[in-house]
């Protein structure tokens, strides 16, 4: 026998006993948490950014102190950035904000930087706001990939990625494109 109600009775019990399953504590805690993923995550909205960071290691636009290290941008060099960031890959281009963080050359070869940074929002629609980045990036890759992992202000709780490529490289001068897809 399947276990089917034999009369309306039976029926009726069987459903009562299901709406008290239904309302028990512990799965009233399962739909509420269950309907505020749903609603956070209807809630969050997709940005994608596209800017240029400019790395400068000498006067009189130095952005870029070596603080620690062998001497040289060797493994273990510790540098601290302040990294004006602008709209175009050009230093004259409209400003947008500061990359403020630092890098490691982390890899024995020296090409592999661990680098922990926040994009400080000054004009726009995002002043105000951080995006936080961290990641290793192997400058030897012409596309490398590093994790959103965090913001504040209309980024906040934000999670995703950015790509970044040398744009330039003159001397002890850096150009980075950054192209950030980030969830907030």
């Amino acid at each position: 026998m399947l276990g089917l109600p034999r009369s309306a009775r039976d029926h009726k019990d069987l459903h009562r006993k299901s709406v008290r399953m239904l309302a028990s504590p512990p799965l009233i805690h399962c739909w509420a948490v269950a309907i505020l993923v749903w609603i956070a995550a209807a809630a969050a909205k997709d940005t994608s950014l596209h800017f240029y960071m400019h790395d400068n290691m000498t006067p009189p636009n130095q952005s870029v102190v070596m603080v620690a290290g062998p001497g040289t941008a060797g493994f273990g060099t510790v540098t601290v950035i302040d990294d004006p960031l602008t709209q175009g890959a050009d230093a004259s281009s409209p400003a947008i904000g500061r990359g403020q963080g630092t890098w490691i050359v982390a890899s024995m070869d020296g090409r592999s930087l661990l680098l922990t940074f926040s994009a400080v929002f000054q004009t726009g629609d995002f002043k105000g706001s951080t995006l936080s980045f961290h990641g290793s990036d192997d400058t030897s890759e012409a596309v490398r990939e590093i994790a959103v992992i965090g913001g504040t202000g209309q980024f906040r709780n934000a999670r995703g990625y950015a790509t970044i490529k040398t744009a330039s490289a003159s001397g002890a001068s850096v150009i980075l494109e950054i192209d950030v897809r980030v969830s907030h």
